[in-house]
């Protein structure tokens, strides 16, 4: 029988025969502990992972379940141990790791207490030239300066990070590539982005130190995505978007007024989600109130508040030429399609809607309804036969929100 760790007569081992390069490609899928592991493979890969371009470095391989020798530990401190064991692996690893350029720099941290060498661990990472930066730490960290390494910087996804205002002047001149840029429940200094190469934007739960407008100047961007923003902004500004595809603009806890201003900067976008508005009092001032949007193929109102008799629906149906889809999906009815008022004569329910409303939309193809409870079924009924009389070319579904 062969000694342990030497090849079969005659065996091959055609996976540590492949170049450096695709070697490197393999490991690019794996976190920084499996990558460093692969070295008792064989002599091959003993210090292949100190050049690999990727480093996915992730604090949760070391949490108590993930280690099964932690398991017998009478150590009281559920996070003591596995911190320090962490700690001292980064440490090694950017120690003996020699690779000039990085393709990727990850950073997973889930310790709330501050850990004392993070902010030195992103400094190093970032000093490599990184091509994609993803960091979340659940301690908010402050996001190193990237200076001149960021010049092939392409995405940068950011979560739990505290952003100061060097973050924003970085973004405006010092990052000629970036393309990609989401923030996760990040606190920022300055509420503004402002980019000229950037194409998705995405800014989910973050916050600001102090009551501001958000103001986004990014005129090369195709989606933009923006979720429950912060209620200590006054509100959200953005330039014009030529090159807008896809926008989703989200309110989760409660239901605010329509962001009017941002509004106007979305009329080139081609599919829409809302969630979470309601019209504002100002709806009908003036005959140039409501923007056009030529180019919107798809329409969603999520959770949104339809009560104003399809006031701010109509709007949209009349300003939107070009749409084909439309959906809405758990949102408030107006009153005058309950029951209570109607005594079930669909015809009576459906009169009041057949008068008031005309809705001009001559590409609509599909209107697809979301309900969540089987009595909305018969208001839904109510309610289409009287306000999409006119829009007879649209196939009109019906389906129970799973």
């Amino acid at each position: 029988m062969a000694a342990s760790g030497k090849r079969l007569a005659g065996s091959s081992d055609r996976l540590s025969d492949l170049p450096d390069g695709l070697l490197h490609t393999v490991m690019s899928f794996l976190t920084a502990r499996q990558a460093v592991q692969t070295c008792v493979l064989s002599r091959r890969w003993e210090d292949l992972w100190c050049s690999m371009p990727c480093l996915n470095i992730d604090e949760r391989e070391f949490s108590t379940s993930a280690i099964l020798s932690d398991s017998d530990s009478d150590d009281g401190d559920e996070g003591g141990p596995n911190c320090t064991r962490f700690e001292y692996f980064v440490i090694n690893l950017l120690m003996f790791h020699s690779a000039a350029t990085l393709d990727v720099f990850r950073f997973h941290s889930v310790s709330e207490r501050k850990i004392k060498s993070a902010d030195q661990w992103l400094r190093r990472g970032i000093k490599r030239f990184p091509k994609v930066v993803d960091i979340d730490s659940n301690c908010c960290c402050k996001l190193p300066r990237f200076g001149s390494s960021s010049s092939r910087l392409n995405r940068l996804h950011l979560s739990r990070i505290s952003l100061d205002k060097t973050f924003t002047q970085q973004l405006r001149s010092g990052c000629p590539v970036l393309e990609d840029l989401e923030l996760n429940w990040c606190v920022l200094e300055d509420a503004e982005i402002t980019s000229c190469t950037l194409k998705n934007l995405t800014i989910e739960h973050c916050t600001i130190y102090h009551p501001s407008v958000l103001t986004i100047k990014v005129p090369s961007l195709t989606c933009l995505q923006l979720v429950a923003f912060s209620h200590n902004w006054d509100a959200v500004v953005a330039n014009e978007m030529p090159f807008l595809i896809k926008a989703t603009i989200c309110i989760i806890r409660s239901i605010q007024i329509l962001p009017w201003k941002l509004l106007f900067s979305l009329i080139n976008v081609k599919d829409l989600k809302l969630t979470g508005f309601r019209v504002p009092a100002n709806l009908h001032d003036g005959s140039d109130t409501f923007p056009v949007f030529h180019n919107i193929r798809t329409l969603l109102f999520d959770t949104c508040d339809l009560s104003d008799k399809f006031d701010m629906l109509g709007c949209f149906l009349n300003n939107a030429p070009g749409l084909e889809k439309l959906t809405l999906e758990s949102c408030t009815l107006p009153e005058a399609s309950k029951g209570s008022k109607t005594g079930g004569n669909l015809k009576r329910a459906s009169l009041e809607y057949d008068y008031t409303l005309t809705f001009q939309c001559p590409s609509l193809k599909l209107t697809e309804i979301k309900y969540i409870y089987d009595d909305d079924v018969q208001k839904l009924f109510d309610l289409l036969l009287g306000a999409w009389r006119n829009l007879q070319k649209t196939n009109i579904v019906i389906n129970k929100k799973t």
